[in-house]
């Protein structure tokens, strides 16, 4: 596998000094993943995708207690779930390359559906595989993510750090 490009130092310039607010994990949070899994599958039946509850709540760790959802399309329809998509939830919220998010609220949860392509989606599923298999790399992640919540952009400087390192272990 290639390297993991790096990111410039001015892309973390778009976080804020704000705090992040981490709370302990929410079991609740799963069963609530689940039920809008299901939503979302009927969304994009159309398609023959995989939804994947991932980030902190998949975990089982403390953080937003916000529910990640990644969703890895095919390279060919990409632009018609993007499309999709934003027909249902209104503006994509970030739109990269590779990687589109949009947000939603759903029994008061904050609900992040992140899509991701290519490189960074075969990155993102070993990563998350990875981190279940290593419970004491995810201790090291929940202790980086109280440790530096003091700052969004601190924050966000310290986990693509923690997460690069694991990468470069696994490739």
């Amino acid at each position: 596998m290639r390297n993991l490009p790096q990111i410039p130092d001015s892309y973390f310039d778009k976080f804020k000094e704000k705090p992040v607010h981490i709370k302990p994990f929410d079991p609740s949070l799963v069963i609530i993943a689940q039920k809008y899994i299901k939503k979302l599958a009927k969304i994009l039946s159309d398609f023959n995708l995989e939804i994947v509850h991932r980030g902190s709540t998949a975990f089982g760790i403390a953080g937003k207690n916000e529910i990640e959802l990644g969703i890895y399309p095919k390279p060919k329809d990409w632009q018609k779930i993007i499309d999709l998509l934003t027909n249902y939830f209104g503006q994509v919220n970030n739109l990269e390359e590779n990687y589109a998010r949009f947000n939603d609220v759903y029994k008061g949860t904050e609900i992040e559906i992140i899509l991701m392509k290519g490189y960074d989606a075969i990155l993102d599923k070993k990563l998350f595989s990875y981190l279940v298999n290593h419970p004491v790399l995810l201790k090291k992640y929940e202790k980086l993510k109280y440790k530096y919540c003091y700052s969004k952009k601190d924050y966000m400087i310290q986990k693509d750090k923690f997460f690069r390192n694991i990468i470069k272990d696994i490739l």
